[in-house]
Formats: structure tokens, C-alpha cells, sequence
């Protein structure tokens, strides 16, 4: 699956708890051809808006930041769910 669909679909997904004027605009980066910024920017709200995710979003999370050869930095560790808030 292409990663640009991953991310749009964590973003979808994400509706429910993020508001969706907010994915939108996280998610409209791709069509720029910014790919890690809009994950980046999308995780960010995330951790912003308190946003809780499950364990299998956050493995998918995990999973996009690794095929973006993304560093598994404070960004993606803070919106964990098994941490403690």
C-alpha cells in the first residue's frame, strides 16, 4: 500500500477525535507532495488536542514513521497509549 494512503487513512480515522477542519488541513500537505509533513503535522495534533488513540493506531503510526525513515523521537513516543498522561 502506498504511504500517502496510510497516512490519509490514520487521518480518517482519526475524525471522530480530531476535528475534522484540522485533519483536512494536516492531511492536504500530500497533495503537495509533503508526505512527512503531514504526518508530522498530524501527530502533532494528536499530542496537542490530547487526542487518544488505540494501540493499533499508534502501531500504524509507528509503522509510517519507520517507512519514512523517520527518527522515533519525542514526537511519536509522547501520543503512546500505554504512557501515562
Amino acid at each position: 500500500m502506498d504511504i500517502n494512503q496510510d497516512i490519509r487513512r490514520l487521518g480518517e480515522d482519526l475524525k471522530g477525535r480530531l476535528a475534522p477542519d484540522i485533519v483536512d488541513f494536516d492531511l492536504e500537505y500530500i497533495d503537495h507532495s509533503e508526505s512527512i509533513l503531514a504526518f508530522e503535522t498530524l501527530c502533532d495534533h494528536i499530542a496537542d488536542y490530547d487526542v487518544v488513540i488505540t494501540r493499533d493506531e499508534y502501531n500504524q503510526i509507528i509503522y509510517i514513521a519507520n517507512k519514512l525513515n523517520l527518527e522515533l523521537d519525542d514526537r511519536y513516543l509522547y501520543i503512546n497509549p500505554e504512557n501515562v498522561k
